[in-house]
């Protein structure tokens, strides 16, 4: 039989095309439908080893994609919100949630994907809602995933009754060590060509499952599993791609997701023989009942089972694995941080998109940018201590004043990288309210980043006083520190309120932003008192002036970070952007915007 090798080629590529198309609809659905449980699933990361690889195994099995779970966490280590020992608990658990692809895969009921795809439409065109649309994207994409496989086993089935090329596959029979090392290079290899280990695992199924009348499916079940193996060696070059432009705790991050899945294939390669007996003997037999999904395909029954086999044997080789490392992670975070030692001491870790931006899990950009946006709201916290032991010295501080200076400047770039990295987030198909969060955030970081320009605006009006000679009187001097350490802890309390969105809490404050805003102008009405007994000099007071208006914006952009937060959580629209926070008017609105206490 001489083999249509064109039709076979666009046949396949085409069934690849529409399996790819499906995973990534199927992934990007899922995920849509449980971002808040994904948000809630990162919050569990501690360093208990079990939960960071249970975190890993169901943000993965939510996103369908271990590549784009590695390389999320590539980026929190990255920004600093995660530790190696964590992340590599997270890749663990990773690596056996891509595992639940195989069993979607193996269930290999092409001839229905028309059917997913025909219940699909009805809710995605014609109800109204998120959640029911997600739903039937869900269904579409399996529909997609099905049609296919389906097609690439149609474009595989003229290549069982070939004998030729049957005879030049022998080598790959994976019935010894060469042979299985040759698969495993060559699942390797075409799995870091494709950059889809699922997509590889498509493939892979449809060899082993397409068979035609009298003849057996392009490859065994030993082969198979042997390709698979290469296969989780292949889908770590994606995390070793990504770490590319990141410090060296992400580099060590995908060095340990490499080093996991190398190890752990070349400790297979001697008990390999003894594996596929056990996949044969004891797990295959286990899916016989399965076997009525299939009665119609006569001349593809005997092989129908392989695919269950074949996941089967993926799921128990990363599950094993785990097993075998689990106990070691500390180990593990030593070797790889002996191979890639510190070279960037001091360093500040950048915060940035790694990865293609199509395969970017949105949910968790979305945490990592909450991430820094939280260390951006420390870092000026810290800025203003520094700021009020300037303000409460007797003379200028050259060194803390050039700190306060620099550190304003690294604020700046700070906002700067969180703005661009959540505008670039955007550019992906994002849900309304990750829309909605992602604004949020930006919002957040360009108040927090305005209360750093006013430590550095209070430095410089100290700094002109104690350049000018000028001193404040006893009472202004007491006033203004007092009013800038009370606004300094409502900053700090904001911060932390407003990254819990607790009702209560917030309402609170704006009740003590409305006591700062009489403070204020307390603090005014008695400082004019002086200025008219003379105590103090027009110069003077003319800074001080200008030293209690920095304070009170300080509290205003506090008050604004409040409006952000509630205009997301409550989803207020209009009636917030109304609001004139600055006057102080807003605070009070704000208030009553708010739900009401419990009773």
């Amino acid at each position: 039989m001489t083999i249509n090798w064109f039709e076979v080629t666009y046949t396949v590529i085409g069934g690849l095309g529409v399996f790819l198309y499906g995973m990534k609809g199927l992934g990007e659905s899922l995920e849509a439908i449980a971002s808040d449980y994904i948000r809630n699933v990162i919050g569990w990361l501690t360093n208990n080893r079990l939960l960071a690889v249970l975190v890993g195994f169901v943000v993965t099995g939510i996103i369908q994609s271990s590549s784009v779970t590695t390389v999320m966490v590539i980026g929190f280590v990255n920004a600093g919100l995660m530790t190696l020992a964590q992340s590599i608990g997270v890749v663990l658990g990773a690596n056996v949630g891509t595992t639940v692809t195989g069993w979607i895969l193996a269930l290999k009921i092409g001839k229905y994907g028309l059917v997913f795809l025909g219940i699909g439409i009805v809710p995605f065109f014609f109800m109204k809602g998120t959640v029911p649309r997600n739903i039937g994207k869900i269904l579409i994409a399996l529909g997609l995933i099905f049609l296919g496989l389906n097609f690439m086993s149609g474009g595989f089935a003229p290549l069982t009754k070939d004998p030729g090329f049957a005879d030049s596959l022998t080598f790959f029979a994976a019935d010894n060590a060469v042979s299985v090392i040759a698969c495993m290079c060559i699942g390797c290899i075409l799995t870091v060509v494709v950059q889809s280990s699922s997509a590889m695992l498509g493939v892979t199924i449809a060899l082993a499952t397409t068979a035609s009348e009298g003849h057996p499916p392009v490859i065994g079940l030993q082969t198979a599993i042997a390709l698979v193996l290469g296969q989780n060696v292949g889908t770590t070059i994606t995390a070793q791609l990504a770490a590319i432009g990141g410090n060296v705790a992400a580099k060590r991050t995908a060095m340990s997701h490499t080093l996991f899945n190398v190890i752990g294939a070349a400790v297979m390669i001697p008990l390999f023989r003894p594996y596929i007996t056990f996949i044969e003997h004891f797990i295959g037999p286990a899916f016989d009942s399965l076997s009525f999904l299939y009665k119609t395909e006569a001349a593809q029954a005997e092989y129908a089972l392989v695919g269950f086999e074949i996941a089967a044997a993926h799921t128990t080789f990363n599950v094993l694995n785990v097993l075998l490392f689990l106990p070691f992670v500390g180990q593990l975070a030593s070797v790889v941080t002996w191979m890639l030692p510190d070279r960037d001491v001091g360093a500040r870790r950048r915060l940035q998109l790694l990865g293609p931006i199509s395969q970017i899990s949105p949910e968790l950009a979305l945490e990592e940018a909450a991430g820094q946006v939280r260390q951006l709201a420390q870092f000026t916290e810290a800025m203003l201590v520094d700021a009020q032991s300037y303000l409460a010295g007797t003379s200028d501080d050259a060194a803390l004043r050039k700190k306060i200076n620099e550190a304003e400047d690294e604020g700046d770039e700070r906002q700067k990288e969180v703005t661009v990295f959540l505008t670039t987030l955007l550019q992906v198909q994002v849900t309304p309210k990750q829309s909605n969060r992602a604004y949020t955030l930006i919002r957040l970081a360009d108040e927090i980043e305005s209360v750093g320009d006013y430590a550095k605006a209070l430095t410089n009006y100290r700094y002109r006083m104690f350049r000018e000679r000028e001193s404040l009187t006893e009472g202004a001097n007491r006033d203004m520190q007092a009013f800038l350490h009370e606004v300094s802890d409502f900053f700090g309390e904001t911060a932390q309120a407003v990254q819990d969105s607790s009702p209560s809490r917030l309402r609170e404050l704006l009740e003590r932003a409305e006591a700062l805003r009489a403070r204020a102008n307390g603090i005014r009405t008695v400082h004019l008192q002086r200025i008219c007994e003379g105590e103090c000099a027009p110069g003077v007071s003319m800074t001080f002036s200008d030293i209690v208006v920095a304070i009170r914006r300080i509290k205003n952009h506090a008050v604004n970070m409040i409006e952000a937060v509630v205009g997301y959580e409550v989803e207020l629209g209009e009636e917030l952007a109304q609001l004139d926070v600055a006057s102080g008017d807003g605070a009070r609105s704000l208030k009553a915007s708010l739900p009401p206490p419990a009773p």
